[in-house]
């Protein structure tokens, strides 16, 4: 009788714990799936997720890398061969005061990299600069785009999201990228750099019963593609310097549109693309120039940026020299003693007296003579 009570209990604790495990994971599930709906569908909850993620974000672990903005210094090299890159580039097309070149990307995937050079020489380097840069401005002349924003900045560091009308029936693309300005020392050469972040990116949210995982800026709308491979660089040389008219430059991008559409319609697509936006950059600078309206640079950061750079570097040069100089008459003084102490001092002469001084005469001298 004992022993069946006993079994019965151990068989109803069993069957309660295993019912306790299947509930608590339906529950979670649940709670997860129920999170997550509320997520896509809530558009407060989707903008507290997207402020959420930028909290976490930090442009030192997906920005420009330090060692990618060095590689800036070389770029008057590049402009001195930007007609002939050469490197596996080939020639597209030629127009007036514009070339278009292609080259392979490595890969399983038919892909290329695409290089616009150019010379403009009714604008400064300064309004061309400022009319893609200024988010706001761009909206108005750039009709592909659907919406842009700055998500976050720091300095001359920016985080961007960035929603691109594509032909029909493709769905809108979606970008999100960092950016990052820089300005040489003496402001003749510019270059703006720009990298997608990838969407793997994720940041956990614990809540006391369970775990909810986002995607660190996730899509703002369901009917919108994520691109994940997107990069641009744009390099300018100014002719003569910041605020006059006569600017060299070189656009190089890439991005990948998540799309199975023909090669030579993307081809044809991402060719014309350059070009036409370019075109679409002067005529806003021309606008900028003539109306004198005033737009928010995203250069003036990096100018910023640049001064600090370069104080810097004078004062470290200033240390360097000031360093320098200690050693080297600290130097000077080592030689100094040094020699000293190798030539022997002139000794006193003692005084002579009565009792203690022996002078030793010289013997009279003798001569002798042979007689005769």
């Amino acid at each position: 009788m004992l022993n069946r009570n006993w079994s019965n209990l151990m068989f109803r604790q069993v069957s309660f714990y295993r019912n306790f495990r299947q509930h608590w994971t339906r529950f979670k599930s649940r709670a997860i799936q129920y999170s997550y709906n509320l997520y896509r569908n809530d558009r407060r909850f989707t903008r507290f997720a997207i402020a959420a993620s930028t909290v976490g974000f930090t442009f030192r672990e997906h920005g420009i890398s330090d060692e990618r903005i060095a590689e800036c210094e070389n770029c008057e090299e590049e402009f001195v061969h930007r007609k002939t890159p050469g490197h596996g580039w080939e020639l597209l097309y030629e127009e007036k005061d514009m070339l278009a070149f292609r080259r392979r990307i490595e890969g399983p995937y038919e892909m290329y990299e695409y290089k616009c050079v150019g010379t403009y020489y009714d604008i400064s380097p300064r309004t061309f600069l400022d009319a893609q840069n200024d988010l706001k401005y761009r909206k108005e002349w750039d009709e592909n785009i659907v919406t842009i924003e700055v998500v976050k900045e720091s300095e001359e560091n920016e985080l961007i999201r960035w929603v691109s009308k594509f032909p029909y029936p493709m769905y809108p693309r979606e970008y999100v990228y960092v950016r990052r300005t820089w300005v040489s020392d003496d402001e003749k050469y510019a270059v703006v750099d720009s990298e997608s972040v990838q969407p793997e990116v994720y940041f956990t949210f614990r809540l006391q019963i369970v775990e909810l995982r986002f995607q660190v800026f996730p899509s703002i709308s369901e009917s919108n593609v994520r691109v994940r491979s997107y990069t641009s660089r744009m390099s300018i040389r100014a002719h003569t310097n910041w605020e006059s008219h006569g600017v060299d430059y070189i656009l190089t991008y890439a991005d990948n549109p998540e799309a199975n559409i023909p090669r030579y319609v993307y081809n044809w697509m991402v060719n014309k693309g350059g070009p036409y936006f370019l075109r679409q950059v002067h005529k806003a600078a021309r606008e900028i120039e003539k109306s004198g309206r005033e737009v928010r640079s995203a250069t003036e950061k990096a100018i910023s940026k640049k001064n600090c750079r370069v104080s810097e570097r004078v004062v470290k040069e200033e240390e360097e020299k000031e360093k320098q100089r200690k050693e080297a008459e600290s130097a000077q003084n080592n030689q100094e003693n040094n020699g000293e102490k190798k030539c022997p001092k002139p000794q006193k002469a003692r005084p002579a007296s009565a009792t203690n001084s022996f002078v030793l005469q010289p013997p009279e001298q003798v001569n002798y003579q042979r007689s005769m």
